[in-house]
């Protein structure tokens, strides 16, 4: 049974999320402080997360910061509040989706819905490309290039295979473990190669509106995808255009 973690310091809220989803037949866990939230994440694995920013003691931010050192569990922040600033320091911190309160209960499961779906789609096309892959290797045959355009099946950037479709990113068959905001700007980055960008440019091609912030929230993304890009050896590498900004480039072997 998929498990659902939902944290929020108001009993009325906890109680009302948990049973829109128990009806749903998920199996939930209702925190009303974070405390103990980071060791029953380690320990239960969850299959997704419900969490409030505004908390006595350990915020949301806070937390989701400590998360993201260990876990990529998907993430739907939610914040009485809704001020922009909210929004953007959580997706910038790794959060799947945001939703301000007051919300309709029904639109919050539907969010969990898809994102599951999301995640379970990513999964069978990993273990199909991974199958695929085998399968070449023991014949010989060599995969023929396919398209660098956006809304192809795959585009391909030095040994990287991305899905739009399925929001995924392969590297020789490893599939790479990446939040929504850090997939779009490597999606966006690779499909206009050597091209650079100014931190505001990116801004608006990414996130899609206005951003009145810090534009510095860029560099923390791209630290992010430079770490998981080295950790399986990519050849295509996200460089700085210094006093400008970034570009993507492939750096063959």
């Amino acid at each position: 049974m998929t498990r659902i973690f939902v944290v929020d310091d108001d009993p009325y809220i906890l109680q009302l999320i948990s049973s829109y989803l128990i009806k749903e037949q998920y199996e939930v866990s209702s925190f009303a402080h974070g405390r103990d939230l980071l060791e029953h994440v380690r320990a239960l694995q969850p299959d997704c997360l419900i969490l409030d920013i505004m908390m006595p003691g350990i915020d949301g931010l806070t937390l989701l910061t400590e998360l993201r050192t260990f876990s990529e569990i998907p993430i739907i922040m939610i914040s009485a509040r809704g001020e922009e600033v909210d929004r953007l320091n959580g997706l910038e911190l790794g959060c799947n989706d945001f939703l301000s309160k007051p919300f309709n209960p029904r639109e919050l499961v539907a969010r969990v819905k898809s994102m599951l779906r999301l995640i379970q789609s990513s999964k069978l096309a990993a273990e199909a490309a991974v199958l695929s892959s085998t399968e070449h290797a023991g014949s010989g045959s060599v995969s023929p290039d396919r398209s660098t355009q956006p809304g192809s099946a795959f585009t391909h950037a030095g040994n990287l295979q991305i899905s739009e479709e399925f929001r995924q990113v392969m590297v020789q068959g490893h599939e790479l473990s990446l939040t929504a905001r850090e997939f779009e700007l490597l999606l966006f980055l690779a499909t206009h190669l050597q091209r650079p960008f100014s931190r505001e440019q990116l801004i608006q091609q990414v996130w899609n509106y206005d951003f009145f912030g810090e534009v510095r929230v860029v560099d923390d993304l791209v630290k992010r995808i430079r770490k998981k890009l080295v950790q399986y050896h990519s050849t295509l590498t996200i460089d700085t255009v210094w006093g400008f900004g970034y570009k993507a480039a492939v750096h063959e072997s």
